[in-house]
Parts: structure tokens; sequence; C-alpha cells
């Protein structure tokens, strides 16, 4: 046993210092806050169908706090947006790399004018802007914004990415020396164990099942300190969380090895990713187990259309063979970016199950490397080649016509398989109103509840079409419903109740709110749109309009669907 684990460490080290070279080292950085550091986010954590690309600083549950330029440079983009980054800032710096700061509350005063005129200039709230790069140059630890709650933000905090300027790939944050310390290793929850071809088993059971552990001298054991019976070919994830310097927020691993009898068998190291690649954190993850729990599970092994590049050795996919009828010694090393490791041990015995193969049935059989397709009378299904992670087999059924829809339900395989690219769904419809064609979509239909979510789609020749990335249950349905408009600052829609802004609330019950426009006397105004609260504001701007008189306010609000409303009032500013 102590030759394998000192076999286990040696690999361990090596594997660290092989991927410590891509990274460009560089002390010149510094933090983009004032200590204390906390974070509620970190690099490559595992998100539904997204690795997460930077850090994010918790910011004590409140906004406006400065934030530095972490090392001298010029501002190459300004992105303003109702989901996403929310307010962001993008940094270029003279090694070559871009730091990124999103969900700002507001910029540096010039910044903030100068995106104010384009705005307005180009009628627009949401606008991308790269100015010069001679124009907003500041030094590191200068004030450059201040911290928010801005686009796609459960909350206070700053979102912070370095990248490489050229190339757009996110590095990770930590192994810059921003001036973060911790000395707490991860900790491991669990492990799931995969049996993946129809003879193979965990346990006597055709399924996968989950292992806990408990934490003992030097790492970590099976809560049940037992071998694992299992036989052919076997997959295993994990569930682990670091906590950085102990304040209690789970966050993502950096590394983990798998390794079997001393040899390592899979790998992978979160330094960097490409954004182009992000998507694959669906296959990286135990898809199914995240959706029907909310556990994060990161798989032990590499799907063969998963094209990563997180993983040393690249020829070691993780899958092993164990039908042997031997027993086998196990350990799985888990790491944070601050080298801080720990590992979980255990073993195995090869026991073949006298339950019957696990053959599930299906439609059709997808191979992962091809575009496949498949059609009925009321139905077509376009998936292109790189959208599957692996073999599929393809199941589909056709129900009842939900309540309010025009076709019968149709399920389209199961909504707990990921896809890496949309695939092309096309429903016939069924007693659809001439009148309604342009308001059809596709919805997703739960079956038990029969509770209808717009996916999207057109109209065209007796069918609606869309691109998505879902799998699931179906069916055609309308929007003819507009948005709903209500004045929270208004009163009778001639008083102003808030002297210093109007306010609405704008929602849509059905296909989503695609835009709005804001008007006073005839000309565009900056509402800012808060989708978070529903919320559209605009501030009053004596340099943009005159005091002291009454004005025309207009507000239109439409749907995904073209559906649209709109609000008139008489107000005196």
């Amino acid at each position: 046993m102590r030759v394998v684990l000192s076999f286990s460490l040696l690999i361990f080290c090596l594997f660290s210092e092989l991927h410590a070279q891509k990274i460009p080292g560089n002390d010149s950085f510094i933090a983009p806050l004032h200590p204390p550091y906390f974070f509620s986010g970190d690099f490559g954590e595992l998100r539904p169908s997204h690795f997460h690309s930077g850090l994010d600083f918790r910011t004590q549950g409140r906004t406006g706090l400065p934030v530095l330029a972490v090392k001298d440079g010029y501002i190459s983009r300004i992105g303003i947006s109702a989901t996403g980054y929310g307010n962001a800032l993008y940094m270029n710096h003279p090694d070559g790399t871009t730091s990124v700061y999103g969900h700002l509350e507001r910029f540096q005063p010039k910044i903030q004018e100068y995106v104010e005129e384009q705005q307005y200039h180009r009628e627009s709230f949401q606008v991308t802007l790269t100015p010069s790069s001679g124009e907003f140059n500041f030094r590191k630890g200068d004030i450059i914004a201040w911290s928010g709650n801005s686009g796609s933000s459960g909350g206070p905090h700053l979102h912070f990415e370095i990248r490489d300027t050229k190339s757009e790939r996110a590095y990770n944050p930590i192994l810059y020396n921003i001036g973060i310390k911790d000395n707490s290793a991860p900790k491991i929850t669990a492990i799931n164990v995969y049996p993946l071809s129809p003879n193979s088993n965990v346990g006597q059971d055709r399924i996968k099942r989950r292992y806990e552990t408990v934490s003992v001298p030097g790492g970590y054991r099976l809560k049940a300190n037992l071998p694992i019976e299992l036989y052919g070919k076997i997959e295993f994830g994990i569930q682990a969380e670091d906590y950085l310097s102990g304040v209690g927020l789970k966050i993502g691993i950096y590394s983990a090895t798998l390794i079997c009898d001393g040899k390592q068998v899979f790998g992978f190291k979160m330094e960097s990713f490409s954004f182009d690649d992000t998507r694959y954190s669906n296959s990286q993850a135990d898809y199914e187990e995240y959706l029907k729990s909310h556990r994060w599970i990161q798989r032990l092994y590499r799907q063969p259309g998963n094209h990563l590049d997180i993983y040393d050795p690249a020829n070691k996919n993780g899958i092993l063979n164990l039908d042997d009828g031997k027993g086998h010694e196990f350990e799985i090393v888990v790491s944070d970016a601050f080298k801080n490791r720990t590992s979980l041990k255990f073993r195995t015995v090869s026991k073949k199950s006298s339950k019957p193969a696990n053959n599930p049935f299906a439609t059709k059989h997808f191979d992962f490397d091809q575009s496949n397709d498949f059609e009925t009378d009321n139905i077509k299904v376009e998936i292109p080649k790189g959208a599957l992670y692996d073999d599929l087999g393809f199941v589909y059924k056709s129900g009842p016509k939900p309540a309010g829809c025009y076709s019968a339900l149709q399920q389209v395989h199961s909504k707990f398989v990921p896809l890496q690219k949309p695939y092309t769904l096309s429903i016939k419809c069924d007693g659809l109103p001439e009148e309604y064609r342009s308001k059809a979509l596709i919805a997703f239909v739960d079956p038990a509840s029969e509770k209808k979510s717009a996916v999207g789609g057109e109209y065209s020749g007796g069918w609606v079409t869309v691109k998505t990335y879902l799998f699931g249950s179906f069916s055609i349905a309308v929007d003819k419903t507009p948005p709903v408009i209500v004045s929270l600052s208004i009163k009778d829609k001639k008083t102003l109740t808030d002297k210093s802004k109007v306010q609405f609330k704008i929602t849509d019950d059905f296909s989503g709110i695609k835009s709005y426009r804001g008007e006073i006397d005839g000309k565009w105004v900056l509402f800012v749109y808060d989708p978070k609260s529903s919320s559209l504001t605009y501030t009053f701007d004596k340099t943009r309009m005159t005091f002291g008189k009454t004005h025309l306010l207009r507000l239109m609000v439409t749907d995904s669907k073209d559906n649209k409303a709109e609000y008139k009032a008489i107000i005196f500013k």
C-alpha cells in the first residue's frame, strides 16, 4: 500500500507541474477589491450549460464597493446588458491579458458619461462599446467602477476574470497571485459508480449507485468501509467541494485524479478553457443527477463526444473494464488551486450480478459522431454532428393533446440528456386557426401538470419549427396576450409619486419580453431594465429634458410573439 501511495503522489505532482506550464506566471496583479476577500464562486465551477469563468467576490450583501484596476492598462470593451454580466468592463494589459469586471453598479464618471452618450446616440439601453486604446487608461490600483448587482446576478457581488487578449481564453485568476491565500483542503462528500454496458453492475444493480464518505486521518474513506462489488465496464464520479479560507461557502474543485492499482487512469485540471467549449460542462457533470438532486457530480471519465482540453493524459478516458474477477485498490486525489489536497481510498471486488442484463427500449440508435434524424407524420427531429456526447438509444412517444394546445404531446427522448449543439425540432399543427399562426410556438410541457413554458419557433406550411438544446415533452401553443405594464411611480397617469424617477413593472406570462421603448415628448429616453425584479426605470435628466413643464411620457413593450402593450401619461416635471 505504501508503494501505491508513493506512486500516486508522484503522478499527481507531475500532473500539477505539466499543467502549470500553460499559465504564464505573473506577480504584478492585485485583487480587484480591497481586503478582506470572501468568495461565492470559483473558476471552473460547474454551472448549467457553462463553466464559471472567473472568481465571484462577495461584497457583504451591498453594492458600491470600489473596484480597482488589477494592473496598468486601458478599457478595451464596455458592455451594458439586462442579462449576463450586466454592466461590465474589459481592460487590456501590456502582458497580453485582459481583466474583466462584471455586475457593476456604475463606472468611473468619464466612462459613465461616454456610455450614456452612446446609449442615447444608438437609442438602446443594451450596448457593446469598444473605445480606442488611448481613451480610458488606468494605473494599477485606480478605481475604475463600483460593485453592483446588474445583469444575471443572484445578489450583490463582483465577477472577475483574466483572459488571454487574443484568443479570449479564460484563465484561472488564482494562478496569477493576486493576493488571495487559502490553506484549507477540499472536502469529498461521495462518489457515484456507473455501470456503462448492459452487462455491467454495481452491487447487484444495473444502475448507478452513490457511496457517501467519512473523514479519516489523512483523507477520506467510504462510510460503508467495505469493498464495492462491481463488474464489467465501469465509470466513477465524485462529489467534492472546496471552502476558500474556511468561509463556509462551497465552491468548485480545481483538479481530480483517478488512480487504479497505482496507475493514473483519468485526470482533469481547471486552469483555463475556451468559451467555445464552456457548454461541455454538461458532459463534465452528471447532468441528470444535477436536475434531480441539485448535486454537482464531476465525472471521472470522458464521454467520447466531449472535446474539452482540460484532461491529462489525453489518452486516458477513465473507463475501466473490471471483469477480471480480481480486487482493485483505488485512490481519488482532489486539489484546489493553492495545492491543498486530499484523497479518498477504497477497494473494489469483481462480482457479476445474477440479474438480467439491462437492455432499455430505444426507438432508434443515434451515433454520437454523426448527424442523426427521426421523422413521423407529426414530428421531425434533426440532430447535427457534434450535438451528442455519447451514443444514444433515442426514445420517442406520442401522447394526448394537452389542454389549450394545437398538437399531440410529443416526447422527444428525455430532459435528463444534455446537448452540446441545438437541434431542429418541427411539430405538425392540429386544429391551429389561421389567425393564430403568427402567434404559434413550441412549448415545453410538464406531462403531469400540463404546465407549459415557451421554447419558441415559427409557423410555416402547417408546422412549427424551433432550434433548441432541450429534449423532453413538447406541444404547440399560442401566445395572444400582450405584456403587462404597471406604473410604480405615476398616479392616475399624471401625478409623480417620486420626483427623481419614473419606474414600471413589465411582465409577460409566456413568450417573454423582447423589446421596449420609452419616450418623453417623442424623444427616446434611457430606461434601465432589470429582469430580476421586472423593473424598468428612468431617472430624470435635466441635461436632456426641460424641467418646469408638462411632458408626454410613452412606454411601449413587445413580447417575443409581437404582442404589444402601451402606457401613456401626462406628467409635470
